[in-house]
């Protein structure tokens, strides 16, 4: 009754259900990761008159451009833990501007994309004058491990790197699996070529991450962690939208990424109606304003059973788009386990996307995600059981997002 939760309240005390969601809003800024990606538009892809100049062309044309792109990321993402960048230049002297504004702050590995033609033997392929780069904050929560790329396609790649988490105590830290990607443009005249192109390409990634983070899985199933878990992201620029075959894919079963977009726009409204777009991330060439860069997440348990690597049904399931179906409300909502692992935020940066002095044809997105630190001893779900699972989407608008709340 409304006479007995005023008393609660009064007395300092709330219902039992709604307590563990209060003790989760308090605890969520305990160990947050933040995760930004952003295509910075390599030198020799934009074009600097009619005449199909390319900015590389001359230093300056690219070089104050540089600069500003080199000084933006350092002060504006200064205390993200790891920038995942597509279209990095592979020219020396480009990266030694990084170098010389971001050095001090951040280690940088990048894989360079394969040409066209040549013989594989003997390392004799050309390469394209651009990739894909990674930056992890030396001071941040996590160390770099490794990098690999992977081919999606002829001329293309996505890079999958490997971080760990940075632990103050002699424990262990936990494992962070990100799949920097770049999906083709959707460039034929046929769609439905274009959607299963970006598919095709999303599934080599997906598949790429799970073999990555089951060999991890498998050299540490072993040993004196068997509570153990990683985090998996994929994210990059897409060339196409939330509601794309692509994304479909990472966001349906038996991968089940979560949107982090989607995710917190659910926090505020509980009946949005599918998959959210941040807001326009990209002018493309053809002037269009679209939203492309995309970040996914989901947590994975040591030993939790892979998708099948090898099989590729998924991506011919991806051919015809398919209605989401209905998940999780917590998991809807961002909420990754019922420990407090939760998509906090995610935020994109206003800046101009046309005009002479833009620092990229893209705007960076960035995620900020709760991500409660192990502990050596055992410790109880701070979200009840029957919340976590039992709501599923959709939900009524004038429903809590947790379900009636009964007052005791």
């Amino acid at each position: 009754s409304a006479t007995t939760t005023t008393a609660h309240h009064r007395n300092g005390r709330f219902p039992i259900k709604i307590a563990p969601l209060l003790l989760l809003c308090l605890l969520s800024a305990i160990n947050a990761l933040t995760i930004t990606t952003f295509n910075i538009l390599a030198p020799v892809h934009r074009s600097m008159n009619a005449l199909n100049h390319r900015e590389s062309e001359r230093e300056d044309w690219w070089l104050p451009r540089a600069e500003g792109v080199a000084e933006y990321i350092s002060k504006k993402f200064s205390s993200s833990d790891v920038i995942l960048l597509q279209e990095w230049w592979f020219d020396e002297r480009f990266n030694t501007v990084f170098d010389s504004v971001m050095g001090e702050e951040f280690e940088r590995i990048a894989e360079r994309r394969p040409g066209g033609g040549g013989d594989d033997e003997g390392g004799t392929i050309p390469m394209r004058d651009d990739g894909m780069c990674c930056l992890v904050r030396k001071k941040g929560k996590l160390e770099l491990v490794k990098s690999d790329k992977i081919l999606t396609g002829p001329q293309r790649i996505a890079q999958i790197i490997q971080c760990r988490e940075r632990c103050s105590d002699t424990g262990e830290g936990r494992n962070v699996f990100i799949a920097n990607s770049h999906l083709s443009f959707p460039g034929d005249q046929d769609p439905l070529i274009n959607n299963q192109r970006q598919a095709n390409e999303a599934g080599l990634i997906l598949d790429a991450l799970t073999k990555a983070s089951t060999e991890w899985n498998d050299k540490t199933s072993s040993s004196s962690h068997p509570g153990n878990e990683c985090l998996e992201v994929v994210c990059g620029d897409f060339n196409s939208d939330s509601c794309g075959h692509a994304a479909s894919l990472v966001e349906s079963p038996p991968h089940n990424f979560v949107n982090c977009a989607s995710a917190t726009a659910l926090s505020c409204l509980t009946d949005i109606g599918g998959q959210v777009n941040i807001g326009v991330t990209h002018c493309n060439h053809l002037g269009e304003r679209v939203s492309v860069d995309h970040i996914f997440l989901r947590l994975q348990k040591q030993n939790h059973k892979k998708p099948n690597p090898k099989s590729n049904i998924h991506r011919k399931a991806a051919a015809a788009p398919q209605p989401m179906k209905d998940r999780c409300a917590a998991l809807a909502l961002g909420f990754l386990d019922a420990k407090g692992t939760r998509i906090l935020n995610v935020r994109t940066d206003n800046i101009h996307l046309e005009g002479s002095t833009v620092l990229s044809d893209h705007r960076p997105v960035t995620a900020k995600i709760a991500w409660p630190r192990l502990t050596t001893k055992p410790s109880k779900e701070i979200l009840c059981p029957d919340l976590y699972v039992n709501v599923t989407m959709p939900l009524d608008p004038l429903q809590p997002a947790w379900g009636i709340v009964e007052d005791i």
